[in-house]
């Protein structure tokens, strides 16, 4: 078994722990909403994290937003944060951004706003069983989207074959 530790950084954090092998699919273990940005995090990760020693992490990237009011930068020192558990426990990071999540199943044309996109995604994830509804599981929800997204582009068969229904191209 691969353990992934999934991490959505920011003010709230999204984390979750999956796991997947050579002939098992995407599956997602569970999920954590840590508050309180730099600090939420530390204190969680001081409370055992996930539970779990993990064989890679995947984690969205902060990318300034031109069209955004103001940067949200909380999430940039908990990317630090597991830059340097990876660095330690000598295992990589794979770095998604937020544009990424549009390769779980593409947008359709009507999907225009943020909103619209993102029920697009929390639909198929429903579809799979892996939705939390609610705003304050967003994150978690966005975490399961990078892990399918990752395993993926990879062109992890088994979670293809599942998720996706197709074999690789």
């Amino acid at each position: 078994m691969t353990y992934m530790q999934i991490t959505d950084p920011g003010w709230n954090t999204g984390v979750a722990l999956a796991y997947y092998d050579a002939i098992t699919p995407f599956q997602l273990v569970k999920r954590f909403q840590v508050h309180g940005g730099l600090n939420g995090f530390l204190a969680w990760l001081d409370t055992g994290g996930v539970g779990a020693p993990v064989d890679e992490y995947v984690v969205e990237k902060f990318i300034h937003d031109p069209n955004a009011d103001a940067a949200d930068l909380s999430g940039v020192p908990i990317e630090g944060v597991i830059a340097h558990l990876a660095h330690i426990e000598e295992v990589p990071v794979i770095w998604q951004t937020r544009s990424d999540k549009s390769g779980l199943i593409g947008y359709p044309e009507s999907a225009k706003t943020k909103a619209q996109r993102q029920r697009v995604r929390f639909d198929f994830l429903e579809r799979h069983g892996l939705f939390v509804p609610g705003t304050e599981n967003d994150d978690t929800n966005d975490c399961a989207t990078h892990g399918l997204v990752s395993l993926k582009r990879r062109k992890h068969m088994p979670t293809l074959n599942f998720y996706f229904g197709r074999r690789a191209a």
